[in-house]
């Protein structure tokens, strides 16, 4: 019986011999055992730059690197760089110092103010 497109033969490549990881430790694992191997062309063949073997998360830097995606950009800058701090800064009025009037409306007789 043939195998029909999109099943698996034997000796598959694509086929998981490790099974579904147990923790997320284990995916991590798996994920940088992905990312160290040589990237593949659509053709299956090995791709070589500037005479070295890509990995693939050289591969993925360099789809980044070039993207029209923005966010994509963010993340190559980010990923070589380091990510830029959130600033949050909160100012009163025109910039100036915030004021914070507390008034406590809430006094009970019970307690005396020393």
């Amino acid at each position: 019986m043939a195998a029909r497109k999109g099943q698996f033969t034997k000796g598959d490549p694509r086929i998981n011999r490790k099974g579904r990881p147990k923790s997320f430790d284990a995916l991590r694992t798996l994920g940088q055992q992905i990312a160290h191997e040589i990237a593949k062309s659509k053709d299956a063949r090995e791709l070589i730059i500037d005479g070295h073997k890509v990995t693939v998360t050289e591969a993925i830097m360099r789809q980044w690197a070039t993207s029209k995606n923005p966010k994509l950009q963010q993340l190559f800058i980010e990923v070589a760089y380091g990510k830029v701090p959130n600033v949050t800064e909160l100012t009163g009025k025109g910039g100036d110092a915030l004021r914070v009037q507390w008034i406590d409306y809430g006094l009970d007789s019970d307690h005396d103010s020393d």
